[in-house]
C-alpha cells in the first residue's frame, strides 16, 4: 500500500492564508479598539460640556440673585432715604453706581472666564481626536503598505517559481525530443543496415544462380529450379 503524496506548494499557499486571514482579523480589532476609544472620548465631552453647562448655569443664577439683592437694596434706600440723603443726592448715586458696574463687570468677568473653560475644554478633547484619527490613519497606511510589500514578493516568488519551472519542462520537453529523434534515427539506420545487406543477398544469390546455369549449360543439362525461401 503505497503512501499519499502531500504537495508542500498546497502546504505553503494554506498557511500564507491563514496568515493573511490572521492579519486581517488583527487589524479590524485594533480598528475596533481604537473606534471604541473615539466614542468613549467624544461621551466623555459630551458630559464635560454638560457638567460645565449645569455649573455655568448655577454661577448665572447666583449672580442674578446677588444682582437682584443689590438692586433690591438701592430700591429700599432710595425709596427711605434720610435728610442727610436728600441733601446730598448726587453723592448717594455716587455710591450706588459703582457697585452696579462692579456686578456687571464680575457677570462679564466670570461668563468669559466661563466660555474660555469650555472652549479649552472643547479644544483640548477635538485635539485629543485629531490625534487618535491620525495616528489611526498612519497605521492604516503602514499596514496596507505591509500588505501590499507582502503581495508584491509573493508574486514575485511565485513568478520567478514558474520561470524556472518553466525552464525545465522546455529543457525537460527538448532532452525528449532529442531522445526520440535519436530514436527514430536509429531505427532508420538499422533499417537502412538490413535492406542494404537484403540487397546484397539477393546479388550475391543472383550471381550465384547465373554461374550454376551457365555450368550445366556448358555441360549440356538442364538447370536445377532453386527454391529461395
Amino acid at each position: 500500500m503505497t503512501s499519499p503524496k502531500y504537495n508542500l506548494e498546497d502546504d505553503e499557499f494554506a498557511a500564507a492564508v491563514a496568515a493573511t486571514a490572521f492579519f486581517i482579523y488583527s487589524q479590524e480589532v485594533h480598528h475596533k479598539t481604537m473606534r471604541q476609544d473615539v466614542v468613549k472620548s467624544k461621551l466623555d465631552r459630551g458630559t464635560r460640556k454638560e457638567e460645565h453647562h449645569t455649573v455655568s448655569s448655577s454661577a448665572n443664577l447666583a449672580r442674578r440673585a446677588s444682582w437682584k439683592e443689590v438692586k433690591d437694596t438701592g430700591e429700599v434706600s432710595v425709596r427711605r432715604p434720610n435728610q442727610q440723603d436728600q441733601r446730598l443726592p448726587e453723592n448717594g448715586l455716587s455710591s450706588r453706581k459703582p457697585s452696579h458696574s462692579s456686578s456687571s463687570r464680575n457677570a462679564i468677568d466670570a461668563r468669559h472666564n466661563a466660555n474660555s473653560s469650555r472652549r479649552h475644554v472643547e479644544t483640548g478633547a477635538d485635539s485629543w481626536e485629531m490625534a487618535q484619527l491620525r495616528k489611526l490613519n498612519k497605521w492604516n497606511e503602514k499596514q496596507k503598505s505591509n500588505i501590499l510589500d507582502w503581495e508584491n514578493a509573493k508574486k514575485m516568488q511565485v513568478n520567478l517559481h514558474m520561470e524556472r519551472k518553466k525552464t525545465e519542462l522546455e529543457l525537460r520537453m527538448e532532452r525528449n525530443l532529442q531522445h526520440y529523434k535519436n530514436k527514430l534515427a536509429r531505427i532508420e539506420l538499422i533499417a537502412d543496415g538490413a535492406r542494404r545487406q537484403l540487397e546484397e543477398k539477393r546479388r550475391n544469390e543472383e550471381s550465384e544462380v547465373k554461374e550454376k546455369a551457365k555450368y550445366r549449360g556448358s555441360k549440356g543439362r538442364n538447370p536445377m529450379k532453386c527454391f529461395c525461401c
